[in-house]
Formats: structure tokens, sequence, C-alpha cells
């Protein structure tokens, strides 16, 4: 297109050729973005079939509301050390995995629902946080006291999905097991 016009120099394009690149570019920009948009239909075709993303979202809330189950049961037994190394793992982790896509989540459920469901997400997570702190600073006692908080955190978090999952036929058998016998989740 720099062609088209008064030539800036005696050896740049004719204008003629100009027209010419200008048009080919504009094509192949054309029909670049018709296949990329045929290809990403087909693809999202597949990953609709393949596996619904809520049951993922489920599935790794359930998994956190267990840990934490078990953090809460297990509290009278904890070191420090160990807390805090369980905590640590369960952050990077499952924690990780579920925060990483938030935005995801907002995308698929609605803003409103999202934000009902993370809400127990996060307050439970702060809460885990908080008692990461405490176990570091040999304050175990006050530490263990912030497990039942987050546990009825995430407890809540899972309930909202939950719900999602039997409005909306999607997510409702992983997080009814986790929520109603966390033994038969494990087996």
């Amino acid at each position: 297109a720099a062609g088209l016009g008064n030539p800036s120099a005696p050896d740049s394009v004719s204008q003629s050729m100009a027209v010419t690149i200008l048009i080919t570019g504009s094509l192949l920009l054309v029909i670049c973005g018709l296949v990329t948009k045929s290809l990403k239909k087909s693809s999202g075709a597949e990953d609709a079939e393949a596996d619904e993303p809520a049951d993922d979202f489920a599935t790794l809330l359930a998994e956190i509301s267990r840990e934490i189950r078990e953090l809460d049961d297990s509290r009278a037994e904890l070191s420090p050390t160990e807390l805090t190394e369980r905590i640590n793992s369960l952050l990077k982790n499952q924690y990780f995995d579920l925060t990483s896509r938030n935005e995801e989540l907002a995308a698929l459920l609605g803003f409103s629902v999202y934000a009902t469901i993370w809400d127990g997400v996060a307050s439970a997570e702060r809460l885990l946080l908080r008692a990461w702190s405490m176990a570091t600073d040999e304050h175990l006692d006050e530490a263990i006291q912030e497990l039942p908080r987050a546990r009825s955190h995430i407890e809540r978090a899972c309930a909202a999905m939950q719900k999602v999952g039997s409005d909306t036929g999607v997510i409702e058998e992983t997080a009814k097991v986790e929520l109603d016998d966390p033994d038969a989740a494990k087996g």
C-alpha cells in the first residue's frame, strides 16, 4: 500500500503492483480469518462432546472440600509443620488448578452464579492462608481454629455448585457424592 499515490523513491513499487499486493493481502487476511473461525467451531464441538468444563470445576471443588475436611478432622493430631505442609500442598495443587481458571468458570456460569460459588472458595482460601501463617509463627492453637471456618466456607461453595448442577443438569453427581458421603468418593 505504500506504493499507492506518489512514489517516494525511484526504485519503489509501481502503482499497479501496489494495488495487486494490497488486494492479495486483504483476500488472504479474510480467508485466514474464515479458516480460523471454522477450525475453532469444529474444535469447540469436539471439546463440548469430550467433557463438560463444569464437571472439572465440580471435581476440583470436591477435592478441595475433601482435603479441608480431612485437615479439620485431624486438627488435634497436627503439628505446625505438618499443617503448613498440607496447606501448602493443597494451595499449590488443587487450589491453584481451580483459581487459575476463575475467569473460565465466570464465563461458564454467569457472574452472579459464579460470585455465589467463588465467595466460599475465596473465603476458604483466605482462612487457609491465615492458618498457614499462624502455624509458621508457632501459634498452632489459633491456626487450627481457622480450619472449621474454612471448611464451612468451602462446603457453602460446594452446595452452590451442586445447586447449579441440579438446576442445569450438569455437575450434580460429583459434588453430591463428595458432600453426602466422603468415604464413597475415596473408593
